[in-house]
C-alpha cells in the first residue's frame, strides 16, 4: 500500500518528518533498521537522560550538538539513513515531536507490509481463550496481517478497548458511563 493515501497523517509536522524518513528508507532499502534504531535510541536515552537532557536542551550549540549525536549514532550503529535524519532533527531543534515522528512513522511501515498495528486494553490480564476470541474476531475484521499488542489499564473499569493507527473500537465499562453521563447532561440542559 502507498503510504500517500494516509495524507491527512502526513499533513502534521511529525508527519511531514515522518514521510521523509520514510522514503529515504523505503529508496535505501532500511525502513526495518530505522525501527530499530528508534528503539535503541528509546532505550538508550532511558538508561543515559543526562545525555538526553544535554542533547535536547538547546543549551549547546549547534557544531557541539551535531559531535554529540554523531557519537550517538555511532556507539549504537544507526543505519547512515536514520543518522542523517536525527542529525536534521537535532539541527531543527525538532527533539520533542520525535515520538510522533515514531508512531507515524510506523504507521507508514504498517501501511507498506500490509499489517495493522492494534492494542487490545483490558481492566484485567485476559484468559487465553479470550484472546483467541479476540484475534479470531480480529481476522475477519481486517483484511491486512494484525500484530496485537495487549494492554492493561484499569481505568477502563470492564470491558476492551481496541485501537489502531485509524480506528477505536470502545467496549469498555468507562465508555459506557461516560455516553450516559453526557445523555443525562443532554437531558438537564435541554429541559
Amino acid at each position: 500500500m502507498d503510504i500517500n493515501s494516509l495524507k491527512v497523517l502526513f499533513t502534521s509536522l511529525p508527519g511531514r518528518y515522518a514521510k521523509a524518513l520514510f522514503n529515504e528508507g523505503k529508496k535505501a532499502g532500511c525502513l526495518n533498521e530505522i525501527l530499530d534504531d528508534f528503539g535503541k535510541l528509546e532505550i538508550f536515552f532511558k538508561k543515559h537522560h543526562p545525555v538526553k537532557k544535554l542533547l535536547t536542551s538547546g543549551c549547546i550549540n549547534i557544531t557541539d550538538a551535531c559531535v554529540g549525536w554523531n557519537a550517538v549514532g555511532d556507539h549504537l550503529s544507526f543505519c547512515p539513513v536514520f543518522a542523517a535524519f536525527i542529525l536534521q532533527v537535532a539541527y531543527n531543534k525538532r527533539f520533542a515531536i520525535i515520538g510522533r515522528i515514531k508512531y507515524v512513522f510506523n504507521v507508514a511501515l504498517a501501511k507498506h507490509k500490509n499489517m495493522r498495528n492494534l492494542i487490545v486494553s483490558s481492566a484485567v490480564e485476559l484468559l487465553p481463550e479470550q484472546k483467541a476470541r479476540i484475534e479470531k474476531l480480529i481476522s475477519r475484521t481486517f483484511k491486512e496481517k494484525a500484530i496485537i499488542r495487549y494492554k492493561i489499564n484499569e481505568r477502563i473499569l470492564a470491558g476492551i478497548k481496541i485501537a489502531s493507527e485509524e480506528l477505536v473500537v470502545d467496549a469498555s465499562a468507562l465508555a459506557q458511563l461516560k455516553q450516559l453521563d453526557a445523555y443525562y447532561r443532554n437531558i438537564r440542559i435541554n429541559v
